[in-house]
């Protein structure tokens, strides 16, 4: 046996121990031998390799092979990162020993050689390289090159105080990791409070309190990193090292030049930290502090400004002869964005005026242009000089609001079946309706002649019976046509059936053996040999089952009974109210026509592009159908009925009253007493606890939540009425929101109905309907009360990141008087809590429609919002509460607005200077003013 056949022998045979042996003791010529042939054996191990092996199981002989064998340190490095060498993230390397054993086999300086150029090919600290560098590091003494990834890799072990104790490269790399790119971004999640005995905060302030590191050298590294710069994440982790150190005076001042450079550029929490060890200092360069003092009071965090503040005032206490040194300072503070430091500055500033020499005087004075007109005064007073005057109030004379466009009459149906034929069949509500009216006309007045017009429009009808149930306008129409071309053209029996067996024909035809081979194999598995022949006539003979009934006929008995014709219209759980009124609607022409009772004037085809239906018209077709001693049909009847005016003339009620049938009574109550109006409320379903809550129990911490309307109404004896009206569902998925633009159609004297049945559609969902401006804009358009579910889109519509939609949604219902206002205003302060949607987009709304002229509303809106958005004591503002505060004091000055909102006043009387306070305190003086 060979060299090579001995060493390809231990390969294949994946031991590495004995391969590292081996390889270990090869002379010069025998590393030449198996480095020849090594190439030609990756080609057959690749080839030969088992699809479940693992990377390593392969790979890693063949890593130790080339390690032990290839001649250059730089063969060895490019052999052992070869892509297809390299062990994937998840494998634990097992060759490792083996490694060292042949490396440690070469002379030192070839080890050291290789050693630098495997610790250079480290990408990051997750190379699968890695491991080995640092093994070989710590086994070989080399000093580690000079490269970032090298020591995220040394961090990205889960460190510990024993092991890091006795690590020969925690004095070589240690020091580093000041200076490397991404130490803090991997260190960011380190916390120092619990300190753990396994992150290398904990293990730091271990050796260092032992002694083991240095404190000197960790707090050199941390002022020097922080000097470095960096946001407040790269900084984090050296951060939390140094106030875990806790510097004593002594260290603080022989740094504190370094501290005081910090103060204008650090991220806030580095400059947060110098300036508290900062101040504990009695013994610093009056020209650093004055410079240092200018250049933090210049920053925007308010926190920082305002102990900066206090440092100042602490240096000017103790020594009033540097009043006119620190002046520059104050005056930048004094210009400040925020009030609160603006008026802290200003306090000081009074209360050292004495201190200062007339220039000092004027370095303030200069400020004055900068300062609100009240803080401008007080430092006047103190200073000399004249305060900005107070700003008139913006002069606004408001527009009229535009009145909308009536109700305009619905086209002409068609006057012939040629006419009849070009209509579209389903583009909207309106072709709907006329395809309906006219069909039934037609049908009954001309039939022939439909059938001939529609003849072409049935060849769709095998696919449509193939279905099971029929959630598409198109596919009620089409049986229509069907039936009307051939009466009792629809099959008896379930359409399912028919298309799952053809389906699995066209499976079979396509599998072929396929399917038989993997059927025979399936029954095997159970202990039976199945003929191939069998199988394939099993198979074959189980879509003919299919089609009489039953799989269970397969191998003998006789056909299933014949069904009767099936019921196409959807369950109730599978659609939305309206849309299955809508198919059930069709189902009842369909059904008509079949027991050839379809009158030719249906009773709610509406008159007008809202969906109304003139009260005069209705009766004059309610009035044919008794005279002809017919029943209208049900769901024809009360849509029709849905669809009149919420009031009628007195002329109408006394022409209803004279109807002598069942139905015609129906509807002279309907007219005289006015339509039912169920009764809506919105609840919210919390996500965090799954519990529903109505809106007024509110809970802190709640920021996420889904809208659920509810309807309930007193029963009517109606049946569809009694659906529509008394029950939303908050069902989105499969065939939930059909149709969603023709529903204010079907009610359009109750808006706030077709609210409620809108609410589930309102958030985006894949692939789902979701409600639109412009069926909103048809609810601004109908009447009926509206409530909380109409409040609800509105302020949907108004949060949204363009608000425009809901400002023209807006101003049309305040320009007819119907806008909900007080609703509008919870449910805009519930929607902006406890969904994303932003309270700022919604301000920005509010305010162009108080512009255009509804600020009376504007005003009515924001009122009832603000009890619902203040914060509670010792609570902060979410975002863009302030900003409404602040459009109520102008739109309520608009309005001549009056009366006082208790919530307010209590936020008002809060001891705090913030904007937010000062907002509502001149909210409540205006409201409170005779």
């Amino acid at each position: 046996m060979t060299l090579w056949d001995e060493i390809r022998a231990l390969i294949d045979a994946r031991d590495l121990a004995g391969l590292g042996t081996r390889l270990a003791v090869l002379d010069d010529a025998g590393r030449r031998e198996v480095a020849r042939e090594l190439p030609g054996h990756l080609k057959l191990v690749r080839r030969a390799r088992n699809l479940w092996e693992g990377q390593g199981d392969w790979a890693e002989p063949m890593r130790v092979a080339g390690a032990g064998s290839l001649g250059g340190a730089a063969a060895v490095a490019a052999w052992l990162n070869r892509r297809d060498l390299v062990l994937f993230p998840w494998d634990a390397p097992r060759d490792t020993e083996a490694l060292i054993k042949v490396i440690s086999a070469r002379e030192p300086q070839w080890q050291a050689d290789l050693v630098a150029r495997l610790a250079l090919r480290i990408r990051d600290g997750d190379s699968p390289g890695a491991p080995l560098v640092m093994t070989l590091l710590r086994r070989t003494g080399v000093t580690p090159p000079q490269h970032d990834p090298l020591v995220l890799a040394w961090l990205g072990v889960t460190p510990s105080a024993s092991r890091s104790r006795a690590d020969p490269l925690l004095d070589v790399l240690l020091p580093r990791i000041f200076e490397a790119q991404g130490v803090g971004r991997a260190l960011l999640d380190e916390r120092s409070s619990p300190l753990s005995a396994t992150s290398w905060l904990g293990v730091l302030a271990v050796l260092s309190s032992e002694g083991r590191v240095s404190r000197g050298m960790l707090l050199d590294g941390c002022v020097s990193r922080f000097l470095r710069g960096g946001d407040a994440q790269d900084l984090r982790f050296f951060a939390r090292l140094h106030e875990l150190l806790e510097p004593s005076p002594a260290e603080v001042e022989s740094r504190a030049r370094d501290y005081l450079r910090l103060l204008p550029v650090a991220p806030g929490p580095v400059a947060e930290l110098s300036l508290k060890h900062l101040r504990r200092l009695d013994h610093l360069d009056p020209a650093d502090v004055t410079e240092a003092l200018e250049g933090l009071l210049f920053r925007a965090e308010g926190g920082l400004v305002r102990t900066g503040l206090t440092w100042l005032d602490q240096i000017v206490r103790q020594a009033p002869t540097r009043a006119d040194e620190l002046a520059p300072a104050l005056a930048t503070a004094l210009g400040h964005g925020a009030h609160a430091v603006q008026e802290r500055a200003v306090r000081l500033a009074v209360k050292h005026a004495r201190h200062l020499t007339p220039p000092g005087a004027e370095t303030l004075r200069a400020a004055l242009a900068t300062l609100p007109p009240d803080l401008g005064r007080q430092l006047a007073g103190a200073v000399g000089g004249e305060a900005e005057p107070e700003e008139e109030p913006e002069a606004f004379t408001p527009p009229e609001l535009t009145a909308p466009e009536p109700a305009g009459p619905l086209p002409a149906l068609p006057a012939s079946v040629a006419e009849f034929e070009n209509t579209a069949w389903f583009s909207t509500w309106q072709s709907v309706e006329s395809w309906l009216a006219s069909f039934a006309r037609f049908a009954t007045e001309d039939p022939e002649a439909l059938r001939v017009a529609l003849g072409r429009r049935t060849r769709h009808a095998p696919t449509v019976y193939g279905k099971d149930k029929w959630y598409s306008v198109s596919d009620w129409f089409t049986a229509m046509a069907a039936e009307l071309v051939s009466p009792g053209a629809e099959p008896d029996g379930g359409g399912s059936e028919v298309k799952e067996a053809r389906e699995f024909r066209n499976v079979l035809s396509i599998a072929g053996e396929i399917a038989a081979v993997v059927t025979r194999g399936f029954l095997r598995e159970f202990g039976r040999e199945v003929p191939a022949a069998a199988t394939r006539g099993f198979l074959r003979e189980v879509p003919a089952a299919m089609t009489r009934g039953s799989v269970r006929e397969v191998g003998g008995g006789g056909p299933a009974p014949r069904k009767a014709t099936p019921d196409r219209l959807p369950d109730a759980s599978r659609v939305s109210v309206p849309h299955r009124f809508l198919l059930r609607r069709c189902a009842e022409v369909l059904a008509a026509l079949k027991e050839d009772r379809l009158p030719s004037t249906l009773l709610a085809t509406p008159t007008h592009d809202t969906g109304h239906l003139d009260p005069a018209e209705f009766l004059t077709r309610l009035e044919a159908v008794e005279a002809a001693g017919a029943e209208p049909m049900p769901a024809d009847f009360q849509q029709a009925l849905l669809r009149l005016p919420r009031t009628a003339g007195p002329e109408i009620v006394a022409r209803a009253a004279r109807l002598t049938s069942e139905a015609g009574r129906r509807a002279a109550r309907w007219l005289a007493d006015g339509p039912a109006d169920p009764a809506t409320r919105v609840r919210w379903k919390n996500h965090e606890d799954l519990r529903t809550n109505s809106f007024g129990e509110r809970e802190s911490g709640v920021s996420q939540g889904s809208m659920i309307a509810q309807l309930r109404v007193e029963p009517t004896g109606l049946v569809f009425v009694d659906e529509l009206l008394g029950e939303a569902s908050d069902e989105r998925w499969g065939k939930h929101g059909g149709h969603l633009d023709w529903w204010p159609a079907f009610l359009p004297s109750h808006r706030d109905a077709v609210a409620a049945h809108y609410v589930p559609h309102l958030t985006h969902s894949w692939e789902q309907p979701v409600v639109q401006p412009a069926y909103v804009e048809m609810l601004a358009a109908a009447d009926g009360p509206a409530g909380d579910a109409t409040a609800l889109l509105l302020a949907f519509f108004l949060a949204r990141q363009h608000p425009d939609e809901g400002v023209r949604l807006l101003l049309r219902m305040a320009a007819r008087g119907d806008l909900p206002v007080v609703a509008l205003g919870r449910q805009l302060a519930l929607l902006t809590t406890r969904t994303g949607a932003k309270l700022p987009h919604a301000t920005a709304g509010l305010e162009q429609a108080a512009r255009q002229g509804a600020h009376w509303e504007v005003w009515a809106v924001i009122r009832a919002a603000l009890p619902h958005l203040l914060p509670k004591a010792g609570e902060r503002p979410a975002t863009g509460v302030t900003d409404l505060v602040t459009l109520g004091v102008t739109v309520a000055q608009w309005a001549g607005a009056r009366g006082e909102i208790p919530e307010v006043t209590a936020v008002a009387g809060r001891k705090s200077s913030s904007r937010f306070t000062r907002e509502c305190r001149r909210l409540r003086d205006l409201l409170v003013r005779p």
